[in-house]
């Protein structure tokens, strides 16, 4: 009898702490409730029925599978959502337990850990309590949070079979360790394996979580210069009347990237002349030249003399373009105009042209800028570059992530009389 009890009581910490787990990644706030109760009760079952002395790596397959199907049902996600979540718990309770386990073994037998009750439950409430304190970490939770909510289906999928991969990995790596269960080299080595999927992992979460918190941000700042368009062709250009406009944007969100975007856009002056309107004039709505207006006014309050002609045939191939090329086309110009902008201002010769034209049914964005320093491609390409500080530094590197996720833009980029030229192709 005092068998069973002490699996049901391995069984109910190990599925109160999976469930307190996924509940803290989800940031559920719901109230525990029959329902809550019946999901512990069958996520224990599994220990209940085949825990044993020698490690049971189905134990593991089966209630990662359950908690998918509940999870799911419970807290009102989807499959592939379900899956990264169940997977990150299952990671986060294998570290615990290699960490505990670890300490264990110099002080009691592999035997004594999965035979005396005592040792046994009280092995597995600490791992428990360890599991959930690293599933409490702000960084890690909002980023799987963040992750779970902005991903699209396609990166979804990607990320669940890399997680069901190395939940599989997990359990026969686990399954080996416990046929010898020592303090050895290989005992060491498999360890060393496991911490490093957990964290490669990890760097993968985080590397998608940033790629869709970015472009959150762009597709926010797409949504403003949209306005900003508006407001310039219903001649409201006033600057106090902008300045509230932001000011009131600025005051409903917490994003760092967007309140910082916005104090720029408010700290200069916008000076839209008539020969700006007329120069831009072959560009139809759509928010492509609200971008451009706003980075005329930029460069104009950056002291750098900007030039800009469009090929009067761009007009109606750009009309034709859907709202999400569209978009996409906002995003990557605007990336690239601010590292043009960037540049230049910190020449001598502070000058910028952007020619906008059609060639063989394709239009093409040509970016001409002075600079102060000749920067190696790849340099500037890596994540977090910028001579502006930590803070910048991620736009050029998502723009390269956004262009290699489609077929239809092409970037070159080169060095040439010195000019620093950035081309866009988009087919």
């Amino acid at each position: 009898m005092l068998p069973l009890i002490v699996k049901f009581i391995i069984g109910l910490i190990m599925a109160i702490t999976s469930f307190l787990i996924v509940k803290k990644l989800t940031k559920n706030n719901e109230k525990i409730s029959l329902y809550t109760v019946i999901i512990i009760l069958i996520l224990t079952l599994p220990t209940v029925i085949l825990y044993q002395t020698k490690y049971n790596a189905f134990i593991l397959l089966i209630t990662y599978v359950l908690s998918i199907i509940l999870y799911r049902r419970y807290f009102k996600i989807n499959i592939v959502t379900s899956i990264i979540l169940c997977s990150c718990e299952i990671l986060i309770l294998t570290l615990s337990d290699l960490f505990i386990s670890s300490i264990n073994l110099t002080i009691f037998s592999y035997e004594e850990i999965r035979n005396v009750w005592y040792i046994s439950i009280v092995n597995n409430l600490i791992i428990g309590l360890l599991s959930i304190g690293i599933s409490s970490i702000k960084f890690l939770s909002n980023r799987i949070n963040y992750l779970c909510k902005k991903i699209d289906n396609k990166t979804g999928y990607k990320i669940a079979i890399f997680a069901t991969i190395s939940i599989l990995i997990i359990a026969i790596l686990f399954y080996n360790i416990t046929t010898i269960f020592k303090l050895d080299l290989y005992y060491s080595i498999t360890i060393i394996a496991l911490v490093g999927l957990f964290i490669l992992y990890y760097f993968y979460i985080s590397e998608k979580a940033n790629y869709e918190k970015l472009n959150d941000e762009y597709n926010i700042l797409f949504d403003y210069v949209q306005n900003f368009e508006n407001w310039i062709d219903d001649e409201q250009m006033y600057r106090h009347e902008l300045k509230n406009n932001l000011s009131i944007i600025r005051s409903m969100t917490n994003n760092k990237k967007i309140i910082e975007k916005i104090d720029e856009m408010i700290k200069f002056s916008i000076i839209i002349d008539d020969k700006d309107i007329e120069d831009l004039k072959n560009i139809p709505k759509g928010g492509l030249k609200g971008l451009l207006y706003y980075k005329v006014a930029l460069a104009k309050n950056k002291k750098v003399k900007m030039v800009v002609e469009v090929s009067p045939k761009v007009e109606t191939i750009l009309k034709k373009l859907p709202n999400k090329k569209n978009r996409d086309i906002c995003i990557i110009l605007g990336i690239y105009l601010d590292n043009a902008l960037e540049a230049a201002e910190e020449s001598k010769e502070k000058t910028i042209s952007l020619e906008i034209y059609e060639a063989n049914k394709k239009i093409n964005f040509t970016i001409s800028n002075t600079y102060k320093n000749i920067i190696p491609l790849k340099t500037m390409r890596k994540k977090g570059f910028s001579t502006k500080g930590k803070s910048h530094g991620k736009g050029l590197y998502y723009a390269d992530k956004m262009v290699n996720k489609v077929k239809w833009i092409e970037i070159s980029q080169i060095f040439l009389n010195n000019y620093f030229i950035q081309k866009i192709c988009v087919k």
